[in-house]
């Protein structure tokens, strides 16, 4: 049985018409072979929208941008808004990172301080103070 065709005319750049001669060269094919693997190559590494646009409100920041990744055709400006939140909430992380880390630094500052006053270095009477520790 017979391959049922559609005739197309198209019309390329003479820098895509070349490309095209390439190709059909170097793969030892007609352009329409050419054209067709290079459609099929572009529709698999594409997958289609399928008609819906998922529910963005069901979706943390990072799969919206996941999603808005596989997804280039839609509208320039798209996941923006969550952009802006994800950076917002990285620079809060970082802030309370930065507090946690002066908290510690400060308690363990006075730690220090109270257990120097509270238990000071113990010496037998009369002994003098050392001034130098020998080597080690």
């Amino acid at each position: 049985m017979a391959t049922m065709t559609v005739r197309t005319t198209v019309a390329f750049d003479p820098a895509t018409a070349a490309r095209l001669e390439r190709l059909a060269k170097r793969w030892g094919v007609s352009k329409s072979e050419t054209l067709r693997r290079a459609l099929e190559t572009a529709e698999k590494s594409q997958p289609a929208l399928q008609g819906t646009i998922p529910e963005f409100t069901q979706m943390s920041p990072l799969q919206i941008l996941d999603w808005l990744k596989v997804n280039p055709q839609v509208q320039p400006g798209w996941g923006a808004h969550s952009r802006r939140q994800l950076r917002e909430a990285r620079e809060r992380d970082a802030e309370i990172e930065d507090e946690r880390e002066q908290e510690k630094a400060r308690l363990t500052q006075a730690t220090t301080a109270e257990r120097t006053r509270r238990f000071p270095t113990f010496r037998f009477p009369g002994t003098p103070r050392r001034t130098s520790f020998p080597p080690t």
